[in-house]
């Protein structure tokens, strides 16, 4: 039996078997394939192709490895490390998984009558009000944000193929912004024909990190987590179909969390052109459920753990930051002790770290990690940035008792430090000429385009670091990152000092009240010179391994 086996199925809408909409990259180029094509092929694919990288944990939560993750049953550390030393499904799995999507595949179809694909059927606003395709891309202007010469009126938006309005559907469910919903028909907790405390997609509430493999099907095994499922854990498709009302209540499980549905959603398919395709231009959208209670902890992001007097140790999703890049919180991404620290890793991590130390995983595996996030601003009803990246992560500093972890954090840390010296030195020149530095996050800083200049060297010294180096080549990697390190440094620092007019040598004295006592300091372009020049032999500690205790920066 194939997908459409339904009576009033439409086969146009099959994801499992009739309808290309999963983007995969593979021997033959980028192309769009159903959902069975993507599973049990897999492991000929190097992976997915997303129309934005936030769309990346969207297409593996609400589908990839819930599927797998139901049709196979628990995961644990055993099954988990046969799978990625098979790198693909047995025949056994893929016999399995195809009955699975046999038995679902009217719930699998995205135009079914009575029960469409992550959608309620009928779902309807007050006067038969609909949305332009377009609301569900964060990244596409609508409503009262249309540009006034933007090429297409809101009355004729531009449609999407039914594929890739799934995907978007999907990713509206994990990323939607909050606020007011317009009303559902029937939905019996509208007020004045509005839904308001609506949150954002689950997703939006996380600093996102997803793992990539060689292959999608081990990017698959990568995300899927382990452990025992709890009872009542299903996804989506294989619980009652969703009306117009929606509810609050707590995750029942991990495949519950992963398909969540914030969002009641209806696409409104298009009658097929000359060329044959469905196409979408209208929705409706309203409110969704909500989570409430003891939540589900997520696998996919990272955690901030603070000490709380009422509660003790409290931990919160950590969030990405904008302006920084993921190699730039890979303390966090690292740390796998959940004693002493500020934060610690993710759940898939945790467990691939597990694997690492039980050899499950060898040390040279070029694991990647993609990060993303969303921020949101207007009380999270409009999407500010879009903070995305990817990062090499050497599966070697996921253990403690190899050299290469404390190697590939201090490298993190260097960047930054040397980053900050040349912030110091550009804001002590700019007292010693007699003005004020910007404040901390104000204004174009200098150490930010060092940055720029040293990401290359940083993703480079990663990635050598994936090939799991003895201690001679790491400490010779090292000693070359900081050759290349220290003189892009000194040149951003040059560039400096060549901008500088004559009045920076003679500098200037400042005299100020501080706790009571008269402070005076004197600013000079000598003096802001061998501040910096202490700091960037203090923090290259290869190149400089006898220097003395460096003076403490003037800030």
């Amino acid at each position: 039996m194939r997908c459409g086996g339904g009576a009033l199925s439409d086969p146009r809408g099959c994801l499992v078997d009739h309808l290309g909409w999963l983007p995969v990259a593979g021997a033959d180029g980028p192309r769009e394939v159903p959902l069975r094509e993507a599973l049990v092929s897999a492991h000929t694919f190097t992976g997915l192709l997303p129309d934005m990288p936030t769309m990346l944990p969207v297409l593996l939560r609400q589908v990839l490895v819930p599927v797998v993750l139901d049709a196979l049953g628990d995961v644990d550390a055993d099954v988990w490390a046969q799978m990625m030393a098979t790198a693909a499904f047995t025949p056994e799995q893929r016999v399995v998984i195809d009955q699975y999507l046999n038995k679902h595949a009217d719930r699998l179809n995205v135009l079914d009558p009575a029960a469409p694909f992550g959608q309620a059927a009928g779902l309807e606003h007050p006067g038969g009000k609909v949305h332009p395709v377009s609301v569900l891309m964060p990244h596409v202007a609508t409503g009262n944000n249309t540009p006034l010469w933007d090429a297409r009126l809101v009355s004729d938006p531009a449609p999407l193929s039914l594929g890739a309005a799934t995907r978007w559907m999907l990713h509206a469910q994990c990323w939607d912004t909050a606020a007011i919903k317009t009303a559902a028909v029937d939905d019996p907790q509208v007020k004045a024909g509005k839904t308001t405390g609506n949150r954002t997609g689950p997703l939006g509430k996380l600093g996102v990190v997803t793992l990539l493999g060689r292959t999608l099907f081990e990017t698959i095994v990568l995300n899927l987590p382990q452990g025992q499922r709890q009872t009542g854990d299903r996804p989506h498709w294989d619980r009652q179909p969703m009306g117009p009302s929606w509810q609050t209540r707590t995750p029942a499980g991990i495949l519950d969390l992963f398909t969540w549905q914030e969002r009641r959603i209806r696409l409104i398919p298009e009658e097929a052109q000359a060329d044959g395709i469905t196409r979408v231009r209208w929705v409706v959208l309203s409110a969704g459920d909500r989570m409430d209670g003891p939540q589900v902890e997520d696998p996919h992001t990272c955690w901030t753990i603070k000490a709380d007097k009422t509660r003790g140790s409290v931990r919160y999703p950590r969030r990405h930051l904008p302006g920084l890049t993921g190699w730039q919180g890979l303390d966090a991404l690292l740390t796998i002790d959940r004693d002493g620290a500020g934060y610690e890793t993710s759940g898939l991590l945790m467990q691939t770290a597990a694997a690492t130390l039980m050899g499950d995983l060898p040390p040279d595996y070029p694991l990647r990690a993609a990060t993303c996030g969303m921020v949101y601003g207007t009380q999270d009803s409009i999407v500010s940035d879009v903070l995305t990246d990817e990062v090499p992560l050497p599966v070697g500093a996921l253990r403690s008792d190899l050299a290469v972890r404390g190697s590939v954090i201090l490298v993190c840390e260097q960047a930054q430090a040397l980053a900050r010296a040349v912030d110091h030195l550009a804001a002590n020149l700019i007292r010693a000429v007699g003005g004020e530095p910007p404040a901390r996050g104000k204004g174009q800083q200098p150490g930010t385009k060092l940055l720029h200049t040293l990401d290359p060297l940083v993703r480079r010294f990663l990635t050598g670091c994936q090939r799991n180096p003895c201690d001679d080549e790491l400490d010779q990697a090292h000693k070359a990152f900081e050759t290349l390190a220290e003189r892009a440094t000194r040149s951003a620092a040059e560039e400096l000092l060549h901008r500088l007019p004559g009045t920076a040598f003679t500098g200037r004295t400042v005299t100020k009240k501080e706790r009571g006592k008269t402070v005076t300091t004197t600013y000079q372009q000598a003096s802001a010179e061998r501040f910096f020049n202490a700091a960037v032999r203090k923090t290259l500690t290869h190149l400089y391994p006898q220097t003395a205790p460096a003076e403490e920066t003037a800030a």
